[in-house]
């Protein structure tokens, strides 16, 4: 049987501490990452698993409140129909308010918390149980699921399984409030088992009819906004599901599905590509799924075998990941000492580049990968990343005049037109006065602070060009000027 190998204690070095801070957290700086090798391996990783994963304050909207009565409201406005469409309007708006708001906290504890793993797990957790507010339509239900990817982050497998067969966005999403006996909906009992549990070609269609079956009588009280079961709507009969009959209700469906060899595989494949390398081989799945076997489905020492491992520290899987949106982000933000984007802004960029949080693009969640770059998405990353350097919207051009490398010929441009001012970074916080002078140990630091390591003799020396046609200014514009072209290059989309 195919095992994971535990890193040689004397392969632990700067380099692979990066490696293990860019997939298991959202990236170091230099300070960050030195004090990770000095630590050792065994001890960031115990630190990163068993960080504590307690929920930080919600936002101060997310609270539970009466649906029934806020639609009754919208009905019975006198002035109909102008008056109900104005309530519908006033509710909408609220939404979008409490779902900006939403996103703006979140990306503010995955930017400061001190548990990074829990936070990388509850995004890997919202791409694989995908939920939308697109149909949810309701910002409390989305901080309520995500509050329980959280708690169940690096718990078991099954009770999150459980625990999100009950949470009320996705009730919603997946039309399970509305199955009955009578007409026992399909969605939720079909994708439990293509894209949460088992996969495509390991279930059948009677295996589908049969586990909706088991998942009647699921509701949502919309006084309240909670879960709740309805057993008189339940279908209590026996059940042929997997080959085993008897009278199983949901979490005997999900319990089934946890003893098939193909669930494991399944998470272990997901899990790997989400943390390693885009193509795992056969090989790698079987080895993690065993331990995910071994362990019961409990992620945190699975994960700690995964990040002790050679395997995750191999040529195939160390910088050669496509930093997702909220990773480009986040990192970019931290790399550069400055400060998060208001919340419109970071929303309208995680839109442009193809992650927009608490929407994903359907049930499946997104492609990862090569997916998460295009020519307009990598565009829009150039400029982004000048847009936090520089403090305003600017599109790079090219200048014929002066040697390639040499200009970035920056001018204002629509792509990331009608966005807020915003004040240049704080280039001392970066980059030590003393290496303004001295091009190529200048170069080297920042190669090390952006990249985590020395980049390619035909970078280093455009690098350089870009250096030498501005000799001797080495004020602050020229030096966000190199911030970003070093930032415009195919390397710093890799983690």
């Amino acid at each position: 049987m195919p095992v994971l190998t535990s890193l040689s204690p004397g392969s632990w070095n700067y380099a692979t501490a990066a490696h293990l801070l860019n997939r298991a957290a959202f990236g170091g700086t230099p300070e960050e990452i030195e004090a990770a090798r000095a630590k050792g391996l065994a001890r960031v990783v115990r630190e990163l698993v068993d960080a504590n994963a307690e929920s930080p304050p919600a936002p101060a909207w997310a609270q539970p409140r009466n649906i029934r009565e806020i639609r009754m409201a919208i009905r019975e406005e006198k002035n109909e129909p102008e008056g109900r469409n104005e309530k519908r309007r006033e509710f909408r708006q609220m939404e979008g308010e409490n779902i900006l708001d939403l996103r703006r906290w979140w990306l503010g504890q995955m930017m400061t918390t001190p548990a990074p793993l829990v936070e990388k797990m509850t995004l890997f957790w919202h791409g694989h149980f995908a939920t939308s507010v697109e149909k949810v339509n309701d910002g409390y239900w989305m901080w309520r699921q995500n509050d329980t990817l959280r708690r169940h982050a690096l718990g078991n497998f099954a009770a999150l399984t459980k625990e999100i067969s009950r949470d009320p966005a996705m009730m919603i999403y997946l039309d399970l409030q509305q199955s009955r006996k009578e007409h026992p909906n399909e969605n939720w009992a079909r994708e439990l088992m293509e894209l949460f549990t088992v996969g495509i070609g390991h279930y059948s269609e009677p295996d589908i009819r049969e586990s909706a079956r088991a998942f009647t009588g699921y509701r949502l009280d919309l006084t309240n906004q909670q879960f709740r079961f309805a057993p008189r709507q339940a279908d209590v009969d026996p059940k042929t599901f997997m080959g085993k009959t008897g009278p199983w209700g949901g979490d005997d469906i999900i319990d089934i599905l946890m003893k098939q060899p193909a669930c494991a595989q399944f998470l272990a494949r997901k899990l790997w590509r989400f943390f390693a390398e885009d193509d795992p081989s056969a090989q790698i799945v079987e080895a993690v799924a065993a331990r995910i076997r071994e362990h019961n489905f409990e992620m945190r020492p699975v994960l700690s075998e995964i990040f002790s491992s050679k395997e995750f520290f191999s040529t195939a899987a160390m910088g050669n990941q496509i930093k997702s949106p909220v990773q480009f982000l986040i990192q970019t933000t931290r790399l550069l000492a400055t400060d998060p984007p208001a919340a419109p802004v970071a929303q309208n960029a995680m839109r442009q580049m193809g992650q927009i949080l608490f929407a994903p693009p359907n049930v499946k969640g997104w492609d990862g990968g090569k997916a998460w770059v295009s020519t307009s998405t990598l565009l829009f990353r150039y400029n982004f990343a000048n847009y936090l350097i520089n403090g305003d919207a600017m599109r790079p051009t090219a200048d014929p005049s002066k040697p390639k490398g040499a200009d970035l010929g920056f001018r204002r441009g629509p792509l990331l037109a009608n966005i807020p001012p915003r004040s240049p970074i704080d280039v001392g916080k970066v980059i030590p006065s003393e290496l303004r002078g001295k091009p190529a140990e200048l170069v080297a630091h920042l190669s090390t602070r952006l990249f985590q390591t020395a980049v390619p003799e035909k970078e280093r020396e455009a690098f350089l060009q870009y250096l030498r046609a501005r000799e001797p200014d080495t004020g602050d514009a020229t030096m966000r000027g190199l911030l970003h072209l070093m930032m415009s290059t195919p390397q710093f989309q890799l983690a």
